[in-house]
């Protein structure tokens, strides 16, 4: 999954079926690239030539029946609002003796730990809110409850329906999953049934690529496999718009900002090891991979501290 360019749409699957696939999204870590800074969103201009009849006594002016349009945030103002914690988790099940350290400190949850980290947040009285709530937020400073918070999951893992999607409903809890969406079907995987339950179940169904190259290395005909139809796959099997992504491994850089904006994508998630870019925020949000062993006040003291 790190190789510099796809591999083989053939051989891909076994790898993924197979341990290798369990290093998900926080196996690579090597720093992304910043080609040059981009331009930061400009206002509306206000140069338009005035009425022919402005000034006249008891004669409305153009300004007075045209509302001017909102003024769209800053990247400061979005940057300074961006302080929702966003949780990340993979696979919910328990370990097995063949499961690494890494697998069962960052990618395996098992459900009774899983379980303790959602009462917590319950119990402490967070709010789960959805991407669409927060790029509310973000673009016109919309109030969110005290203590929001964004759970998401990767990769399309099947414990993800048999063990997550209940134990947030139990809770009335909402959530946000990325999906890749190459696996759909497979064992041990989601099913296009499954990503339709998801949505009918009030989560938000998301991208997370076809099959979880890094983005920040694509070139050619990635764009629209890896961008591109997988949001037009997602938005069929659920039938409304399919507008936040995920990076796999969190990696990416500027020149991969345009191909989002030009697939749809209005959100881009990354993870925490990286600043937010400071010209386009909105693609590069921050995630927290939730560590398995945390228990659940553990887990509030993580939030505090990273918030």
């Amino acid at each position: 999954m790190g190789a510099d360019r796809p591999i083989d749409r053939r051989t891909l699957l076994g790898g993924l079926l197979g341990t290798a696939a369990l290093a998900g999204c926080a196996a690579a870590k090597s720093a992304p690239s910043h080609p040059t800074t981009n331009s930061s969103p400009t206002a509306p201009s206000s140069s338009a030539a005035p009425s022919s009849t402005a000034g006249r006594p008891g004669e409305p002016t153009s300004s007075a029946t045209h509302k001017a349009a909102p003024k769209p945030a800053t990247p400061a103002e979005i940057i300074a609002r961006a302080t929702v914690p966003v949780l990340c988790w993979h696979q919910l099940r328990d370990w097995r003796p063949s499961d690494g350290a890494v697998a069962r400190n960052e990618l395996i949850c098992p459900p009774r730990l899983f379980r303790g980290q959602l009462d917590a947040l319950k119990h402490d009285e967070w709010t789960t809110i959805s991407p669409d709530q927060y790029l509310t937020h973000l673009t016109t400073g919309a109030k969110l409850p005290p203590k929001a918070v964004i759970l998401t999951f990767d990769d399309s893992q099947g414990s993800q329906i048999s063990e997550g999607l209940p134990d947030l409903l139990a809770r009335g809890m909402t959530a946000t999953f990325f999906l890749m969406t190459v696996v759909f079907g497979n064992e041990g995987w989601m099913t296009k049934r499954d990503v339709k339950h998801l949505a009918d179940e009030g989560m938000t169904v998301a991208a997370h690529t076809w099959d979880h190259h890094r983005v920040d290395r694509y070139s050619g005909s990635d764009w629209k496999i890896q961008l591109d139809q997988p949001r037009a796959l997602l938005e069929k099997l659920i039938g409304r718009p399919v507008e936040h992504f995920a990076y796999p491994y969190g990696l990416w850089n500027r020149g991969d900002f345009p191909h989002l904006v030009a697939a749809g994508y209005r959100t881009a998630f990354q993870l925490r090891q990286f600043p937010v870019d400071p010209t386009q925020p909105l693609y590069s949000l921050r995630r927290i991979i939730v560590v398995s062993t945390w228990t659940g006040p553990e887990l509030l003291t993580a939030l505090t501290q990273r918030r």
